[in-house]
């Protein structure tokens, strides 16, 4: 009896029961598969970052020892260059020094510059290594009646770029072509790369209750007959753009050391003119 069912059983191929099978097949191998690859591709990138990271070591103990080879050589200290001319007299100088390092069109910061920055005020950061000659000027101001605040200092690269663009697109929206607005924005604010925000060496002062200053305050007067005293110049005075290539900003102040001041003052020099004085005297390396 049971032999005379079995042979009348449907065949497999074809059947309902087949197709119940194939569909549970293939939805497993829908789960498996993924599965499986994700597996996969995770111990694989397990094993990439492993691999990553002893290359990391092995070029981390390579540089260190680089650097000790290096660092075991004796670094000669160098040399004051004495700058001497018949119209300006002479000064003792370090040329390399971090203090005189030109930053403009024609010196822009290499990509690789970096400062140890310190706030001043709040959202403000110079170099760590003015910042007492800063805070002393500004105390004296403010013992003589003058409030001065800081309004602008360090700016690093996509800051610059983000007011030299600003500039630019405010410039063509009033009517200028790109090729006039770019020209114009270059005169108003220094290309990215080629400003002196970027070295923390520079602050752009105002009295606190205007924002600005101009020849007609008296801040400015004290600050142009003083700043020197503190190591600090006039950057971008009004008679010497045709030098610096940058238009008259009576609030930029720029760091270069108390001698070097004092000498550009007395002898009404911007940083440019006393660079060439520098090359003159076969010292003009550009500091890093």
């Amino acid at each position: 009896m049971n032999k005379r069912k079995n042979s009348r059983r449907k065949p497999y191929f074809g059947s309902v029961r087949f197709f119940r099978h194939l569909i549970l097949t293939t939805i497993a191998l829908l789960i498996l598969i993924p599965t499986g690859l994700a597996v996969f591709f995770k111990a694989e990138n397990n094993r990439l970052a492993k691999e990553r990271y002893r290359l990391y070591n092995e070029n981390k103990e390579l540089r260190t020892q680089a650097d000790e080879v290096k660092n075991s050589k004796p670094i000669p200290e160098p040399e004051p260059v004495q700058v001497s001319s018949s119209q300006y007299g002479e000064i003792l100088v370090d040329a390399s020094s971090w203090e005189l390092i030109l930053v403009n069109d024609t010196h822009p910061l290499s990509p690789s510059f970096q400062v140890d920055l310190v706030e001043v005020q709040p959202g403000q950061s110079v170099d760590e290594r003015i910042a007492g000659d800063l805070e002393d000027m500004l105390s004296a101001a403010e013992a003589e009646g003058y409030h001065l605040g800081i309004y602008s200092a360090h700016r690093d690269l996509k800051r610059q770029q983000s007011l030299f663009n600003e500039c630019l697109r405010r410039l063509q929206e009033e009517g200028l072509d790109y090729q006039q607005a770019f020209y114009e924005s270059k005169a108003r604010v220094a290309l990215p790369g080629t400003s002196e925000h970027q070295t923390g060496l520079v602050v752009d002062i105002a009295p606190k209750a205007y924002f600005y200053l101009d020849e007609n305050r008296e801040e400015t007067a004290w600050l142009a007959e003083n700043s020197y005293r503190f190591g600090f110049i006039a950057r971008y005075p009004e008679d010497k753009e045709h030098i610096t290539g940058i238009r008259y900003e009576p609030e930029h102040f720029r760091y270069v050391g108390k001698t070097v001041a004092k000498f550009l003052v007395e002898n009404d020099l911007v940083l440019e003119e006393f660079y060439a004085l520098l090359q003159d005297n076969g010292g003009a390396e550009k500091p890093e």
